[in-house]
């Protein structure tokens, strides 16, 4: 299973590396989660500046690899992870669910702190493009595993490269 960062390098999305990956995905995560470039540019000025253009591009680049317009139905399974990303020295948290079969982003979601409480919380916005119960694919981290168990969701435990 790979890893927010791995499947975003591995797509080969961003050919030049201007801007560090890592804030090109924490502009796609507050794009996703905001729903507006002008917002998710003004965010993540208060970080580094870039502007709305920046951001459209990452989004657009992006989309053309993995679909990031989910709608509800029924799914399989689903990839779970997150990542920490370090950009001017604070530590942002980047949830990420993939449908695995449609190789398809259901929700990225930006967090300031890592904890089973944000998992649960992020799981339950993945559960609103599921039918059913999908079965999670997560890493070994006991905050991921708790909130599933405490959601009754059933889940594999991989580890991630």
């Amino acid at each position: 299973m790979l890893s927010i960062r791995s499947l975003v390098e591995g797509l080969g999305v961003f050919e030049r590396n201007k801007v560090p990956l890592e804030l090109k995905i924490l502009g796609l995560a507050f794009y996703i989660q905001l729903s507006s470039l002008r917002r998710a540019a003004k965010a993540l000025s208060e970080i580094h500046r870039v502007s709305k253009t920046a951001v459209w591009k990452w989004v657009r680049k992006f989309s053309e690899k993995v679909n990031v317009n989910p709608s509800r139905m029924l799914r399989r399974l689903i990839a779970l992870d997150e990542t920490c990303v370090k950009v001017n020295g604070l530590e942002y948290w980047v949830y990420a669910a993939l449908d695995v079969d449609r190789n398809e982003i259901i929700s990225m979601r930006v967090y300031p702190s890592r904890n089973a409480l944000a998992t649960e919380q992020f799981i339950r916005e993945v559960l609103k493009y599921c039918e059913g119960k999908p079965t999670f694919i997560v890493d070994n981290a006991p905050w991921l595993k708790q909130a599933l168990e405490e959601l009754g969701l059933p889940y594999n435990a991989e580890p991630f490269r």
